[in-house]
């Protein structure tokens, strides 16, 4: 298994939403779906369907809304009202553009909220820390080529934008050890190898 080279991933900031409908005359693939964790955390997608097979989310749904609920208590966050984009590299190479300058896409962008907004339900507060966007074509591709499942990285790229909505980064040495270290341990408790070691350390374990 070949180690994560996320470099391409990115924290979008200056701005408190994705847009997330990018300029196109077609929004009629675009689907929502709403997902609740066990520990009170609310995923609100959008899905683009058709890119992403219904059958492939409806697998990875209970590992993303597990992983949630192990980062909110791995980092002692609250509950999360998170918003996320499932596109296809079209949808995601234009966030990019526009917001980043770079016409091409990338696995995963995060877009964090400029201000601390809380969403009140009844007795349940949410903090709605910002929005995630995953291109599915780039997803897959660096799954092959890193030898691993489309679930396990979809996990990964997930595990990953979190940490971003929630204030990491990796543009600094130390930063970005303790950002690895961090989804490390979130995605170890899902089963999930070490997906920044080098191939040796693989060959026992890991579920890609």
């Amino acid at each position: 298994m070949t180690p994560t080279d996320l470099q391409g991933a990115a924290v979008v900031t200056g701005m408190n939403t994705m847009p997330l409908e990018p300029d196109s005359p077609d929004p009629d693939p675009l689907s929502s779906e709403h997902w609740q964790t066990d520990g009170g955390s609310h995923l609100d997608l959008v899905i683009d369907r058709h890119i992403w097979p219904e059958d492939m989310i409806d697998s990875v749904r209970p590992t993303l809304v597990l992983a949630t609920d192990i980062a909110c208590e791995t980092f002692n966050w609250p509950r999360l009202e998170i918003g996320a984009l499932f596109g296809g590299d079209d949808r995601i190479r234009d966030l990019n553009l526009r917001f980043r300058g770079k016409d091409v896409p990338t696995n995963v962008l995060s877009f964090p909220s400029d201000d601390d907004a809380v969403m009140m339900e009844s007795d349940a507060a949410r903090l709605a820390p910002g929005e995630i966007a995953i291109a599915y074509e780039t997803l897959c591709r660096e799954a092959a080529q890193e030898a691993k499942s489309v679930s396990d990285h979809l996990t990964h790229l997930w595990v990953h934008g979190l940490l971003h909505l929630m204030g990491h980064d990796h543009q600094v040495d130390d930063e970005a050890d303790l950002m690895e270290a961090g989804e490390v341990s979130v995605l170890a408790r899902l089963g999930i190898a070490n997906p920044y070691a080098e191939p040796a350390e693989n060959l026992a374990g890991g579920t890609g």
